[in-house]
């Protein structure tokens, strides 16, 4: 399925009608889409104090400050709307709705994407289906895309590394971009794009062109998938000539599926574990500024 220059809303109508099974999947994506286009994320946005010295990412030791009842309707709201299309998240919506587990701390924990503390979380939630699991980088999307624009601003960065600059996630996609076909490796989390070597393995470094190569899929021309038989990670390798919108990896890496089959057929994994750990705290934004933005919501 070619999807390079489609728009979002054409891209999840493409979707849809190639796997209506997902349909679920898709209108989550979807509602967090339209969450990340609204104004009030930039002014969570925090100060970027340093430019990720020794590889630690942007987003580790963040403060952010949030207006809780906002991050808490839109967490309950992520919940509710899973339930609503069929999947188990019933136990969450009532966990919350008795305080069993408080939707701040979910979101800081999905910000962070700590695994022991979600798990936790889950637990305390009865959560047995992992719901809480697949649900929280959908929570989390829209506080680090607001990020990602605001820092990306500053304009590019050297990373040599191959987690994520800001939140630390390994990519999902890598571009050979324009004329002089530089690769970018893409987050499907945030959407940040960092440039890299053309023969490197962003998930252990290896540069021996005899231990990487590259998995061809009929058909599709312009998708490749990249190993490294040192790791035996893979990652999925698209042409484009100008970069995808960075809420739309997402849908990219949901379209380029068949290539993840093909990986797996042949033995190529995705890390399990995360890039790079952050730590994300939060704080309740004083209420006098609460008050301030309340009309424009």
């Amino acid at each position: 399925m070619r999807v390079s220059g489609t728009t979002g809303r054409s891209m999840l109508a493409a979707l849809d009608a190639a796997h209506p099974e997902w349909r679920p999947l898709l209108l989550l994506v979807e509602e967090t889409l339209r969450e990340a286009e609204r104004p009030h994320w930039a002014r969570f946005v925090p100060e970027l104090t340093y430019q990720g010295q020794a590889g630690r990412p942007w987003l580790d030791g963040a403060v952010i400050t949030v207006d809780p009842g906002l991050i808490g309707r839109w967490v309950r709201r992520v919940v509710e709307t899973a339930a609503a299309v069929g999947t188990d998240a019933d136990p969450l919506g009532r966990a919350m709705t008795r305080g069993r587990i408080d939707p701040l701390s979910v979101f800081e924990t999905a910000l962070s994407q700590d695994g022991h503390r979600l798990d936790d979380l889950a637990r305390r939630a009865k959560d047995n289906r992992g719901a809480l699991r697949g649900l929280s980088p959908l929570m989390a999307r829209p506080m680090l895309q607001a990020c990602w624009r605001a820092w990306a601003a500053r304009g590019p960065v050297p990373w040599p590394f191959g987690h994520c600059p800001l939140c630390g996630s390994w990519p999902v996609l890598a571009e050979i971009r324009g004329l002089d076909g530089s690769r970018h490796l893409r987050c499907g989390c945030c959407g940040s794009d960092w440039q890299s070597d053309l023969l490197r393995c962003p998930f252990c470094g290896e540069t021996d062109h005899e231990q990487l190569g590259s998995l061809v899929v009929p058909d599709s021309p312009q998708q490749t998938i990249e190993v490294c038989d040192g790791c035996r990670g893979y990652v999925k390798t698209v042409t484009t000539l100008t970069p995808i919108p960075a809420e739309h990896v997402v849908l990219h890496d949901l379209a380029t599926l068949v290539l993840d089959v093909h990986a797996l057929e042949h033995d190529y994994r995705r890390p399990a574990a995360k890039g790079r750990e952050v730590a994300v705290r939060l704080a309740a934004e004083p209420s006098w500024l609460r008050n301030l933005f309340r009309p424009w919501r």
